[in-house]
């Protein structure tokens, strides 16, 4: 007999004024990323079963490194990869570790971005939208800051509030 656990997807959709090449390079590109993501640092070995890190900024403590490796690795269209805190934890209340794709569609100026991060449990999510933790929250942040770098050359100057140690 096996036992499924209930779990939970987040989806986000935003359109972003470039090319996907550009889209790829600053999902991809650890200097990029450290713009956009709130001083977190992508690194990566660019290949399917890869290894991915997003290091968090310099000198910060409490802030959990998080990784994991590439499933999908389609360059300017889908990267995939398993998420997992430093301590390669697991959450008891899913089965395995959640999963992040991001999904890359050309649409004339502009380059369609889907975010989903899936086999979440109910300790992925938190309530309060006035933190980055939590899924729900931190995926947002992360993907306005994006948004607004690749279209203004300028990244959202985020204020991380004292509880956003375990973004």
């Amino acid at each position: 007999m096996t036992t499924k656990t209930k779990t939970e997807t987040f989806v986000y959709a935003t359109y972003i004024r470039t090319t996907p090449e550009k889209l790829w390079e600053a999902l991809t590109n650890g200097d990029f990323s450290e713009k956009y993501w709130m001083g977190f640092r992508v690194e990566l070995e660019p290949r399917v079963g890869g290894r991915i890190r997003i290091l968090p900024p310099k000198g910060s403590v409490g802030r959990s490194d998080h990784g994991g490796d590439i499933l999908a690795w389609e360059k300017h269209k889908r990267l995939s990869y398993t998420w997992m805190k430093e301590k390669h934890e697991t959450d008891p209340a899913r089965d395995g570790l959640s999963r992040v794709t991001y999904e890359l569609t050309p649409a004339g100026d502009h380059v369609k971005l889907v975010l989903i991060h899936e086999n979440l449990s109910s300790n992925d999510v938190v309530d309060d939208p006035n933190t980055f933790r939590g899924i729900n929250n931190g995926w947002p942040a992360v993907l306005s800051g994006l948004k607004s770098l690749l279209e203004t050359g300028k990244a959202i100057d985020f204020v991380l509030p004292a509880d956003s140690q375990n973004c």
